[in-house]
């Protein structure tokens, strides 16, 4: 949890809902899903938009895990994060050269990350975490790209 004493004064802080929480470990696997129709028509730019909002995700998953909901209009996020998530997530900015492998990489980067933090806000806000849907996206995943992982472990 954040510390109030840490909060930027000019933020108004909520926590999350259940239902943020529900609406952000479901929307994770249908943005991904769009990866592979974007990457087989050569769309960089939606390949990066689409990127950008699996960052945005998992960013709204760490604040949710530590007790907010992502503070609107904001201009001091780092406040809200401990010093491992923003690496964590600072990692995923790194300008990929413009290819498949790279989007694929900051894919699998980001399921690594948000397998680390499903499972935690699941049990934290009682929610049911959705194996059946991650199966059915990493499964058309596989399916549709040829370099995707046939495994991603996160032990």
């Amino acid at each position: 949890m954040i510390s109030v004493t840490q909060a930027n004064p000019q933020d108004i802080l909520a926590p999350p809902t259940s239902e943020q929480v529900a609406q952000l470990l479901q929307q994770f696997w249908h943005e991904l899903a769009e990866l592979p129709e974007l990457l087989a028509r050569g769309e960089q730019l939606l390949c990066a938009d689409c990127t950008a909002k699996l960052r945005r995700n998992v960013l709204e998953m760490m604040l949710a895990l530590n007790g907010i909901a992502y503070p609107t209009s904001t201009r001091r996020l780092n406040d809200y994060l401990s010093a491992s998530q923003r690496g964590a997530i600072e990692k995923t900015l790194l300008a990929p050269a413009i290819e498949a492998a790279s989007w694929l990489g900051q894919a699998v980067a980001f399921i690594v990350i948000y397998r680390w933090y499903a499972p935690q806000l699941a049990a934290a806000f009682a929610l049911t975490y959705d194996k059946e849907l991650e199966n059915e996206t990493l499964a058309r995943l596989q399916h549709a790209l040829p370099d995707w992982p046939i495994s991603i472990t996160t032990d």
